[in-house]
């Protein structure tokens, strides 16, 4: 079964649903470090996204001008 592709709202979603659950108290030790590494998987799908519309917007303007 292939994985559902995560947008950009729905991991920022998660990475601050994460670092709630740290702030709010102690943390679940034996659940942190899974959490600290899905917060990352989710950061770098953010900065992907990111890139990607830059790269797309960069071509648009790229076409406006000429």
């Amino acid at each position: 079964m292939a994985k559902k592709e995560i947008g950009f709202n729905e991991a920022v979603k998660g990475i601050e649903e994460i670092l709630r659950n740290i702030e709010e108290g102690e943390p679940d030790i034996d659940r942190l470090s899974a959490d600290v590494k899905r917060a990352a998987e989710l950061i770098k799908i953010c900065r992907s996204r990111l890139r990607e519309t830059e790269e797309k917007i960069d071509g648009i303007i790229k076409e406006l001008r000429s």
